[in-house]
């Protein structure tokens, strides 16, 4: 059952965030074409002429992170995060309401763990700035590091306001579902 379904009619403030969410997809989806890029660079500057690009490993490491939760929120908006639809969908069959009251309770665990992993993120982006820390070889290259822990707080911040707004949805049809004999 995806989000889609969810819903009947999204309201303003859910077209906003998906779009929002949506963007954030995009942008990490360029981010992997610009790593896939950088590694491809390396192994023909390594192979053809002796010369690897500086500082791949170091890099692609710190924006592998960012991408994956600059996806997370349109993953999770889009019913594509990681759960058991098996056990959801045979549930759905016999009591819908069940389904979808095991789903926002699913929901509701997915917006409190965002909320405490924004509790420890937010620090790195302040130590980060403070300290200007950097990723990549010292004399060689290097980049701040506080662009890349920013793309991890941004998309952790819409992940747990997806997962907020879904988990109102859930149990809001829920309560509006009747139950079947």
């Amino acid at each position: 059952m995806t989000a889609e379904l969810r819903v009947a009619s999204p309201s303003a403030a859910q077209r906003i965030l998906t779009t929002i969410a949506l963007v954030l997809a995009i942008l990490g989806g360029l981010g992997t074409v610009a790593i896939m890029a950088m590694i491809n660079l390396d192994v023909i500057g390594r192979g053809a002429f002796s010369t690897p690009l500086p500082a791949t490993a170091e890099i692609v490491s710190a924006s592998i992170v960012s991408i994956v939760f600059l996806q997370l929120p349109y993953a999770t908006a889009s019913g594509r995060a990681v759960r058991s639809d098996m056990v959801i969908g045979r549930i759905m069959a016999r009591s819908p309401r069940a389904a979808l009251l095991m789903d926002a309770m699913n929901h509701l665990v997915g917006t409190i763990m965002l909320a405490v992993l924004l509790r420890y993120i937010w620090p790195e982006i302040e130590s980060a700035i403070a300290d200007r820390e950097t990723v990549g070889l010292y004399g060689v290259f290097t980049l701040p590091r506080w662009p890349f822990v920013l793309a991890v707080l941004a998309g952790c911040v819409m992940t747990c306001v997806v997962y907020a707004m879904l988990t109102v949805n859930l149990f809001r049809a829920a309560f509006q579902t009747e139950r079947h004999p």
